[in-house]
């Protein structure tokens, strides 16, 4: 709030100068306009931090909902986010199954997703992207 209340003081050229200051991109930010949707995803970037999404756990049943991890950007794999979900499934860990949200996004569901070949399987190893929603196999 106050980031936004000093630039709304400031000229454009003065509020470009600020942002392109603070580490951001100073034509991007005044494009979209600072707003609640913008300011978080500008202090993400600065503190280089990315959201990936889990999906629906196990049973199915008892939860529908996705949830969203702040990562240090480059940091964590799949394996090091299935062990941040539990121990148990960190020791189960078989494979991650991965697509970048906007691409699910466009699909009527992640079965239809996964059908049009837009998810695919990942190992151990990889390292989770920015907007990856990822479904953790595990036995």
């Amino acid at each position: 709030a106050q980031l936004e209340a000093d630039l709304a003081e400031l000229g454009s050229e003065e509020q470009a100068a600020y942002l392109e200051a603070l580490g951001m991109d100073a034509k991007e930010c005044l494009e979209l306009g600072l707003s609640h949707r913008v300011l978080p995803t500008m202090v993400r970037q600065l503190l280089g931090l990315d959201l990936v999404y889990t999906g629906p756990g196990v049973p199915r049943e008892n939860t529908e909902t996705v949830k969203a991890h702040l990562v240090r950007r480059g940091s964590l794999t799949a394996e090091g986010l299935a062990g941040r979900l539990h121990g148990d499934i960190l020791r189960g860990f078989v494979c991650a199954e991965v697509a970048p949200a906007a691409t699910l996004l466009q699909h009527a569901s992640y079965s239809r997703a996964k059908d049009a070949g837009c998810v695919r399987t990942e190992g151990r190893g990889y390292v989770l992207a920015p907007s990856d929603v990822v479904l953790v196999k595990w036995r």
